[in-house]
């Protein structure tokens, strides 16, 4: 919940003092600086990945979901758990941010993007990757 808190924080804005100045005498805030999180494309990540040339893989999922299925090597976090973490990511390293299908991804690279660390997020997520030949491995025996 850490996470969404900081997400909150970032998107609303502080009510207005009852007591305000009139509008003439406010200064107008300056706007957030606009962020762009960029989607790669597993098609484009599978071949470095193999090469050893990609960046590193950071998995915002669960950690039920982790042990089902995941891409190996890659760093867990649980999507709740980036705020209080983020010292663990360098923020000189490239990051792609993965998840199930990437709607949580796409928000965690968001926020480690404002906080100062190189993030992408993987298109598609976990599932996209496999259909697409990646390697994966698993705690679930069959």
């Amino acid at each position: 919940m850490a996470l969404f808190t900081s997400i909150k924080q970032m998107l609303t804005k502080p009510a207005a003092p009852a007591e305000a100045a009139p509008a003439a005498d406010r200064q107008p805030e300056p706007a957030p600086q606009p962020v762009e999180v960029q989607e790669v494309l597993c098609a484009d990540l599978i071949p470095l990945y193999r090469s050893g040339a990609g960046p590193r893989l950071l998995d915002c999922r669960e950690s039920f979901e982790w042990a089902q299925v995941r891409i190996p090597g890659s760093l867990h976090i649980p999507m709740n758990d980036i705020p209080e973490r983020l010292q663990e990511l360098d923020p000189a390293v490239e990051w792609v941010v993965v998840c199930a299908h990437g709607n949580r991804s796409f928000s965690v690279a968001d926020y480690l993007l404002r906080n100062g660390v190189q993030a992408a997020s993987l298109a598609g997520g976990v599932t996209d990757w496999w259909m697409h030949g990646g390697e994966t491995e698993s705690d679930q025996r069959r």
